[in-house]
Order: structure tokens, then sequence, then C-alpha cells
């Protein structure tokens, strides 16, 4: 049987509709498959600065601001040490490329159903509550996918092109067995949205906030209707110390043992349910084959404290589309060697991000972070790669990278024979590595 689409994308999350979006605008027929209902909650609601060119190709952008989200300028970092408070705003406009200033705090539940009513305008095919059962593969080709019929029985659609946009659910990848856990960033995380919050001085509205207590960093990120997202993330070790038994205890005694959070949330009321993630950062072995490829999340999701997920999502289903579209017109089929740049460069996206966030759980790395006057390159290298500018860094970038990481490294090595604070000894105030 004849392919009926060029492509099928599982999942219409901000991947999908980014692969969707530009399959569509490139003339190809491509059907998105997605097993909810938007608007449906979801978690990832900030947004990082270089997100925003590539909503301006999707053709996009102007819908975004139009739709009224909270402008967001920046970060601000809260550290509590033993020799007192760690404190780091990032500013984006002060990155190597000042043409990137703010971004957006978004509800994911308006956000992610613009960009898929966005892919819709644009020509794709969009079926909501639409389960997909199984990838189908012939001779090692994945050719289609078979959906799961709300009165039952299955239906099965074939594609020149299969692309896995599932999340964190990652369909593909558990199907195939090469779904893989990051053991260095074994997380859990709680969160809900809350009413009511009061701005705290010192801190630019609009922008995240991240206050870090005592083996547990907390995110408050601010919605244009006033109300705020609020979420815990830790090592599941530490909710087992909590005696209480339902998500909603669980996540009050988390904010209850912080410093901070009790001030910070006073007179402000949960407006939502409790969600709870758990072993969350992982990857594919395996993100390229002979008829599919794997964006976004469903190919590797990173732990949240830099907010890297939506972009990560916008800029790796970009990629694969082009790649999927210039393999159709070279010879009508996805083989894997069409997706090899692609996965290239999703690696070195991935990867860039990734050695900051596992800097981030080391209290050394986090001491320099927080140093009151860095060097002014170091300065804005930090915020390059915190306002998402990691796709091309020119070279200023990447020697000032480097360099603070060795000097981290340095410095680390000092502590350890005796030279100052043993890294052990900050990291009682750290979350652990």
């Amino acid at each position: 049987m004849e392919a009926v689409y060029d492509a099928v994308v599982i999942g219409g999350g901000p991947a999908g509709s980014t692969v969707a979006t530009c399959l569509a605008r490139a003339g190809r027929r491509v059907v998105v498959l997605e097993k909810d209902r938007f608007p449906r909650f979801h978690v990832g609601e900030s947004l990082l600065p270089y997100s925003l060119p590539i909503f301006e190709r999707l053709g996009v952008l102007e819908k975004i601001r139009q739709a009224g989200f909270q402008e967001k300028y920046g970060a601000y970092f809260w550290n509590d040490m033993i020799a007192g408070e760690l404190v780091r705003p990032v500013v984006f406009k002060d990155a190597f490329n000042d043409r990137h200033p703010m971004a957006y705090q978004v509800k994911r539940a308006d956000f992610d159903a613009l960009l898929l009513r966005h892919s819709a305008e644009c020509g794709a095919e969009v079926r909501e509550e639409t389960a997909v059962e199984d990838v189908l593969f012939e001779g090692g080709r994945a050719v289609g996918v078979r959906l799961a019929k709300a009165g039952g029985g299955s239906e099965q659609i074939r594609a020149r092109a299969v692309v896995d946009a599932s999340g964190q659910g990652a369909f593909l990848s558990k199907r195939l067995g090469t779904r893989r856990f990051d053991s260095k960033l074994k997380r859990a995380a709680l969160f809900a949205h809350y009413e009511g919050f009061r701005w705290p001085e010192g801190s630019r509205r609009g922008d995240i906030l991240l206050p870090i207590d005592d083996g547990v960093w907390y995110w408050i990120i601010p919605f244009a209707d006033g109300t705020v997202s609020v979420g815990a993330v830790f090592e599941p070790s530490i909710a087992k110390e909590a005696k209480a038994g339902n998500l909603e205890a669980r996540f009050d005694w988390l904010l209850a043992r912080s410093p901070r959070m009790p001030s910070l949330l006073e007179g402000s009321r949960r407006a939502s349910k409790v969600f709870a993630i758990s072993d969350y950062s992982a990857t594919s072995g395996k993100m390229i084959g002979n008829g599919y490829v794997l964006v976004g999340d469903a190919a590797t999701f990173l732990d949240p404290v830099f907010s890297t997920g939506v972009f990560l999502a916008l800029a790796t289903g970009e990629r694969a589309a082009q790649a999927v579209d210039r393999a159709l017109t070279k010879h009508g089929r996805l083989d894997a060697k069409d997706l090899v740049r692609y996965e290239r460069e999703a690696k070195k996206l991935f990867a860039r991000f990734r050695r900051f966030v596992y800097n981030f759980y080391d209290p050394v790395f986090f001491e320099a972070f927080c140093t009151p006057d860095p060097p002014e390159s170091m300065r804005k290298a930090v915020t390059t790669v915190l306002a998402g500018g990691v796709e091309r860094p020119p070279l200023a970038l990447k020697i000032w990278t480097q360099l603070m990481l060795w000097g981290v490294g340095f410095d680390r090595l000092r502590r350890r024979i005796g030279l100052g604070p043993k890294p052990e000894e900050l990291r009682r105030q750290q979350p652990a590595a």
C-alpha cells in the first residue's frame, strides 16, 4: 500500500507542532496524532529568548505576541550557603548578542494549543484524542503507525516518515528499548499553580525566581493573569523524609522546609492540584533510523533548571523537519543516512546545555557562578548559554565557557587538597550531585 502521508507526527506539543508546521509550509502532507484534547495542563512554562527567532521562522511569532503572555527578561537565582547568601541575577540583554533580550512565561495549556492550531492553519492535519498503539516496521524501516479506534479495533496510517514527538512518554525509544535515564540527574519534581502571589522586592517582575535551599531547588514562574507556577526539584530520597503520604502534603512539606519559600508564598493559595514527575532526565540511544526520527523530549530530556525544554523541542523539531523535507525531495523516502547531520547537531545542543546542568549541581561551580563581580566576558558567556544561544556559539563564548570550567576544575582540586573549604562542606547547602 502506498504511503498516504509524507509524515506522521506522534505528539502535538511544541516539538510535534514545529515539525508539522515546517513540513506543511513546505507543501508536505503531514498528520499530527495527539492522545490528549488541547488545551491540557503541562509543565515547562518558562521560555528562552533564542526561541523567538524560531517562532518567527514558523510564522507564529505575531500570534504569540498578541496572546499577551508574560514577558520575561531574565532569571534570579538565590542560594543560601554556609558563609551567607549567594545571588545571581541573569539579564538576557547582557549576553554576547543583545538582540535577544526577552522571552515569555506561558501557561502551556494555552501556548501549546496556540502552536498546534497554527500547524492546522498551515495545512497540517491534526487529530486529537488519538492514541498511537504501535509504530509499524517493514524490513527494519518505519512505514507508519497503528491507532486505537474509539469504538474498538485499530486503524493503520502509512507515511514516508514517522516523527516521534511524544515528549517524556518517549513512545518509540521505549518500544525499541533504547531509552536510558541519566544517573547523574536522578530527580523528581512536584509542582502546582498558585494565585495571590506578591512579587518580592529586589527582583524584576516577570523573571523566573529560582531559590535553592538545603538540597532542593524551587521555581516560581509568573503568568500574565497574576497566577504563578511553583515547583520543587529534589532527589527522591528527600521526599521519603516526609511523613505525609499524598502529593499535596508532600509538596507542602517540601515548601515548608525551605527557609525562603514560606515567606515568598505568604498570602498565596494553591489554585490547581499538585502534579508529580520522577526520573525525568533521560536520552534515547538511537535518535534516528530508516523511516523515523526522534525530536524534543522524546530524544532527550534534561533537568529543567535552565528552562531548556521548549527551546530544544523547537530547535530539534525544526532541524528534523528540514532533514525530512530534503530526503523526500531527494529520493522520496527517509533513510537513516539522511538524518546523520540532524542527529549530530541535536546531540551538540543537548551536550552544551547538559554540561551546565551537571555543573549547576556542583557547589564549587555555583559559588563561581554567583561571584559578585565576574569578568565581563565570563558573565556574557554564562548569560548567553542561559538565554539559549548555543546553536551557533561565537568563538568568544566557547573560549570563556571553557576557561570558566577549567577554573572551576582547578578550584575544585585546590579545595580537595585543603586550600579552601572542601566541596562537600559547601554541598551541605547545595542540591546533591
